[in-house]
């Protein structure tokens, strides 16, 4: 995704439009026909398989070794975030799409109400994988820091949208400024 490119209002799961900063046009790109479901029943089996490796991992419990995990945790996790971000819109299908003020307006309120809750949501995630990972560290099971880093992925491709640039663009497309 090119950096230049701000998420602007998201049409629940068919398309998202995307304001370019540089070229100072909108883009419509679709997303990518993704199955909750089956990303449902893959953080399911990441939880279940988690706990199959405490078995072999407990036998090793020592603090040195969780932080070593626990970063290398972190970095898989904002890796897969990142690919999963990049791979939910269907860039080759990239379109401009023209607005009149108005509409623009009406997708800013849009855009700047799903900002919110993308942001709240982002907010109560953070604290949930602390938590897990204070688990992971006190237990040194290997099921918490799964289930901190499913948390911390959230806050990740919060971040990936650019909040501050978005609320700043949306702002001005809703006072008529672009």
């Amino acid at each position: 995704m090119g950096n230049n490119l701000i998420p602007v209002y998201r049409e629940r799961e068919f398309y998202t439009l995307f304001y370019d900063q540089h070229q100072n046009v909108i883009y419509k790109l679709q997303h990518r026909n993704k199955s909750f479901g089956l990303f449902f029943m893959f953080i399911i089996a990441m939880t279940w398989f988690s706990e199959s490796l405490d078995a072999f991992y407990i036998n090793y419990k020592n603090t040195f070794l969780n932080i070593v995990t626990f970063i290398f945790a972190i970095g898989i996790t904002y890796y897969v975030s990142n690919r999963f971000y990049n791979a939910y819109y269907q860039q080759e299908l990239k379109r401009e799409f023209i607005l009149d003020k108005d509409e623009m307006k009406e997708y800013a309120i849009k855009g700047l109400k799903q900002l919110k809750i993308e942001f709240y949501s982002s907010i109560v995630s953070l604290p949930v994988s602390v938590f897990f990972y204070a688990i992971f560290f006190i237990t040194s099971k290997v099921r918490p820091m799964v289930i901190g880093c499913i948390f911390l992925g959230v806050t990740f491709i919060f971040a990936f949208m650019k909040p501050l640039s978005r609320k700043r663009i949306l702002r001005q497309f809703k006072d008529g400024i672009y």
